[in-house]
């Protein structure tokens, strides 16, 4: 599996998830954002990588949005928009094709901002509240565990990640892609997945 990490602010996540994917097989590249415009480019497709399976999105949410770099105002571009990016700075601008999509950031999982992923046909998870920093983290490796060595569908694996704890069950998660390029993941790795941590 090929995963992209658009790291946004939160450099010590997006290294430390690197570091576990790899663990689990994964190759993993790293897009640091420097501007609003590097972000909108990553959901476009334009990362100017190789076309990943996944694209975890490790930075800050407040309010539906994605916290963005400020720059001074001369460095902005013309049509580069400014502030937080919500749904509407990324309706019709999501290019990723049937991809998983996961996002760390606090509040990015509010309705209307899944409603946008699940419309540009992507399989969608992120925080619809405010969890303590480490959580967002732990849920994100247990997800990805959960694919990668569990052969848990994204749903299943979702599921088993946000069972761990009142923290990690603030995530939430929508389907957009169709039935047909949405096959049950073939178990690779003989594996004994845990339940909830009690």
């Amino acid at each position: 599996m090929k995963v992209l990490i658009v790291m946004s602010g939160v450099d010590f996540e997006a290294f430390g998830l690197r570091t576990s994917l790899e663990l689990f097989g994964a190759r993993v590249f790293l897009l640091p954002v420097g501007r609003p415009k590097h972000f909108l480019d990553a959901l476009a497709g334009r990362s100017g990588f190789p076309e990943p399976d996944a694209v975890i999105l490790s930075g800050h949410g407040d309010g539906g949005a994605f916290l963005m770099p400020e720059l001074a105002d001369f460095l902005y571009e013309p049509d580069e928009p400014r502030g937080p990016l919500g749904p509407e700075d990324l309706s019709g601008k999501i290019a990723l094709g049937e991809k998983i999509i996961v996002s760390t950031g606090c509040d990015t999982g509010f309705p209307q901002t899944a409603a946008v992923f699940a419309e540009a046909g992507c399989f969608y998870a992120a925080p619809a509240d405010s969890p303590e920093g480490s959580a967002a983290y732990f849920w994100t490796v247990r997800f990805f565990y959960g694919l990668l060595f569990c052969g848990m569908s994204p749903s299943e694996a979702a599921k088993a990640a946000s069972s761990t704890d009142a923290e990690c069950a603030q995530f939430v998660w929508r389907d957009g892609r169709t039935p047909k390029n949405n096959p049950r993941k073939i178990r690779r790795f003989p594996c004994i997945c845990p339940g909830p941590v009690l």
